[in-house]
């Protein structure tokens, strides 16, 4: 499968007027836009594939019998080659209203045929009794049907058909084995399945949503109460379906951190071990995506206090550019700052952040001259310039640039490009400390911001107290007990594995009336306890925190874990006094809270 996002619909003409409710228009008009998501796919799903036949072939078909392991590859290149031709016959094609319904149930064949190729695959790969060789193949299919559904969303029945075969294959080839091991696979890949699937359903009606408003707003855009009025709902329904989706989304992905932390911890072979690697990597990138989305909704919500001092601004910039200059100087550039002895009255860690932010992106939309920062006392204020001789931004649209994942400069969504929040950020903390921002750019000649400071004496300056390193937080010991309370049966399983590797006893529960019967079966009392904020129902985790502090006689140090990115949410969370982690989670950060609480815990006892 494709590890590419799904490729943007083609421009299309304005549509004629329609009603307000779904017609029979509208219902063509959606289906052409799935199609061609789908067909904007075609290149990366045929490479996808390619790729993860070649990697499964070359890792695991060494103990794959070869007279079917031969015949399982040729099927897959004969799949391979002919969705390319079929790819390539229709790329200059867009669809149509006409054509959608013959294109999407094309798709489904085709997305079927190759999850039933992939099932027979992990029949004809599966080792019985090699765990580490099944648990690369899991990983595999894993991979393949989770870009499966950011792939084919779009239309339910081509994620069916690849997704289904495939995964229900593993499942039934870890059928085959009766061992602990296989039965927690078996747990873990039947709540894999159930997720995915509602997910696949949830994507599948919001973008089916999205794009019958859409049209419903073009309809009404002669109307300009009503366009109003429907942008305004557009965008709290926006606002709802990433706060859900982030949830969503973060679940599987903190359950595979901590996955793969568990599995570093078992001596693996070299090639293992570099691939276990790979897998790090790339879920440490999906978590730092995860925390910028995270800064966004933190802002949003409130949650970022302001603290003004005055601070001289040279230092500041100092840092700034010896921060950046690497990369400038990686691409060439001449990362210049001109700034004279000032001091301002802001929030200093909040606006180094701007500072920072505008500089970077500075640099990185350069590719000839150079970035220049300079200060300048004018009318009783700072006058701070970020000028380049980068790309530049159209006048129509400077606008949009402070917009979250707006990258003008970058159609193809390359994630190493980032997600398109720096400036979105920008915006909002230069709002949070009052501070007015202009823009000023020519395409092709270079973008100048210009930030305005209220001036402050230097004589002003408060000094700024060097950090004091702080002494090593005392982790848990070995044997010490570890409750965990998640709703999610994979994340429990992931937790069990990570802790029981480092030495400790663990229990896990859904929530505290499954957790209650066997705390009174203990001997020992827990050392502390690991409780996700959102549970099942009306409980959650501050619930949960405060029954366990009283079974415990307030003697318990807790840790909350959430995904919530809502603002509510992470103000309540946040005022709990609680020790709080966003996920998703590394197995480090995991550690270090845990440290900290029990540090915060004993040090409490002894004041």
């Amino acid at each position: 499968m494709s590890l590419s996002p799904p490729a943007a619909a083609p421009a299309r003409a304005a549509p004629e007027a329609a009603p307000f409710d779904t017609s029979v228009a509208d219902d063509a008009r959606v289906r052409a836009d799935q199609a061609a998501l789908l067909q904007g796919n075609v290149t990366s799903l045929m490479m996808g594939n390619a790729a993860a036949t070649s990697i499964a072939v070359l890792m695991l078909g060494g103990g794959a019998a070869r007279w079917a392991l031969w015949p399982w590859v040729a099927l897959q290149a004969a799949n391979i080659t002919f969705n390319g031709w079929a790819g390539w016959r229709v790329r200059r094609r867009p669809a149509t209203p006409r054509n959608a319904q013959r294109r999407l149930k094309a798709a489904a064949v085709a997305s079927t045929i190759s999850g039933l190729l992939w099932a027979l695959g992990v029949a004809v790969l599966w080792r019985p009794g090699d765990f580490e060789s099944q648990l690369l193949l899991i990983f595999l299919v894993t991979g393949m049907s989770a870009t499966a559904l950011y792939s084919l969303n779009a239309h339910l029945p081509a994620f069916y058909g690849f997704f289904f075969p495939t995964v229900l294959g593993v499942l039934a080839a870890t059928l085959t084995e009766w061992s602990l091991r296989g039965l927690a696979v078996d747990i873990m890949a039947t709540a894999y399945i159930v997720t995915s699937w509602r997910f696949a359903a949830r994507l599948n009606r919001v973008l089916d949503d999205s794009l019958r408003r859409r049209y419903q707003v073009e309809t009404l855009a002669a109307d300009l109460r009503l366009q109003k009025d429907l942008a305004e709902q557009a965008s709290r329904s926006k606002s709802r379906f990433l706060a859900a989706a982030s949830h969503d989304l973060r679940q599987p992905v903190h359950a595979l951190s901590l996955f793969v932390g568990a599995l570093a911890q078992r001596p693996l072979e070299d090639e293992s071990r570099r691939l276990v690697g790979h897998v790090q990597a790339a879920v440490d990138s999906m978590g730092a995506m995860f925390n910028a989305l995270l800064d966004v909704s933190q802002l949003d919500a409130g949650m970022v206090p302001v603290q003004e001092h005055v601070l001289a601004l040279r230092p500041v910039l100092q840092r700034i550019a010896a921060g950046e200059g690497a990369l400038a100087q990686r691409k060439g550039l001449r990362l210049r700052l001109n700034a004279p002895e000032l001091a301002v009255r802001s929030d200093p860690v909040l606006l180094e952040r701007v500072l920072r932010n505008l500089v970077a992106n500075a640099v990185h939309y350069t590719d000839r001259g150079g970035v220049l920062v300079s200060a300048r006392l004018r009318g009783g204020a700072v006058q701070l310039r970020v000028i380049d001789t980068g790309v530049g931004i159209a006048p129509r649209r400077q606008a949009e640039v402070f917009q979250e994942f707006v990258q003008l400069h970058n159609p193809e969504r390359d994630r190493a490009k980032g997600l398109g929040l720096g400036l979105a950020i920008v915006r909002r903390l230069v709002d949070l400390l009052g501070v007015p921002l202009a823009l000023r750019s020519v395409p092709g000649r270079g973008t100048s911001f210009t930030l305005r400071l209220p001036a402050a004496p230097l004589d002003a300056v408060e000094p700024q107290a060097a950090p004091q390193p702080a002494a090593a937080p005392a982790a848990a010991a070995p044997g010490d007990l570890v409750l965990v309370i998640d709703d999610d049966a994979g994340i429990r399983a992931a937790m069990a594995e990570l802790l029981a590797g480092w030495g400790l006893r663990v229990i896990t529960a859904a929530g505290m009336a499954e957790l209650r019967p066997r705390l009174m079966e203990l001997t020992v009392a827990p050392r502390m306890a690991i409780c996700d904020y959102r549970l099942r129902g009306d409980e959650d985790g501050l619930a949960v925190a405060a029954q366990l502090r009283t079974l415990f006689n307030d003697d318990l140090p807790i840790v909350l874990i959430t995904g919530d990115t809502a603002g509510d949410g992470l103000r309540e969370a946040a005022a709990s006094g609680h020790l709080l982690l966003h996920k998703p989670v590394t197995p480090q950060a995991l550690r270090g809270a845990m440290a900290a609480a029990l540090a915060a815990h004993n040090g409490g006892d002894s004041g």
